[in-house]
């Protein structure tokens, strides 16, 4: 992909997410490509998480909020690994509800999702340089980035047309699994402690 493309492909991604998602499919990759992406990815994420904690510390006192921003390793395997999971939920799940999707295009499609990411992330460190209040406002944007993307990649991935049914799906999977690792982590001992 050349730097011509992927301007293009970024464009086409916020005009048109499902064509972006179709397009991207249809290069048709090879697996150890889209891994290599993912592994870069989420590196980059971590550089620029801890770049972040560095270029704005936290005051004496207070409790980060992202305490992982000071171990950018830590914080790139957790994303990697949630990316990993969540591909395969894009892929499980859309095939349970009749989808046709592949793991390998839904890792491919996730994995440029955390691409579009990290572009607002590396603008939010720009904004809160020069325009603090704009980076507050950029951290929801991400947020309403990932869900919309993330809707629209399904839709083209599985061939689906209704984004409500798969937001609402989403929502429903995303608790099932919050109950689910309530469970295992509690087995593990991780789960904090109530107060008597």
């Amino acid at each position: 992909m050349t730097t011509d493309d992927f301007k293009a492909l970024v464009r086409q991604t916020f005009r048109n997410p499902e064509d972006a998602a179709r397009w991207l499919i249809a290069q048709n990759w090879p697996m150890q490509a889209r891994w290599m992406a993912l592994v870069t990815a989420v590196s980059i994420s971590g550089v620029l998480a801890y770049l972040s904690v560095q270029l704005f510390p936290i005051p004496e006192g207070e409790t980060p909020m992202l305490p992982l921003g000071q171990q950018p390793l830590v914080l790139a395997g957790m994303q990697l690994f949630a990316i990993i999971v969540g591909a395969g939920l894009m892929a499980g799940v859309g095939r349970m509800f009749g989808g046709h999707g592949r793991f390998e295009d839904a890792l491919l499609l996730a994995v440029w999702i955390e691409v579009m990411l990290l572009i607002v992330q590396v603008l939010q460190i720009v904004f809160t340089l020069i325009l603090p209040p704009l980076a507050g406002m950029l951290g929801i944007l991400a947020i309403a980035l990932f869900l919309w993307l993330t809707v629209q990649f399904t839709k083209a991935l599985h061939g689906f047309t209704s984004a409500p049914k798969i937001l609402l799906v989403m929502f429903a999977t995303l608790m099932v699994m919050g109950f689910v690792l309530s469970f295992f982590m509690a087995g593990l001992g991780l789960m904090p402690e109530m107060p008597q």
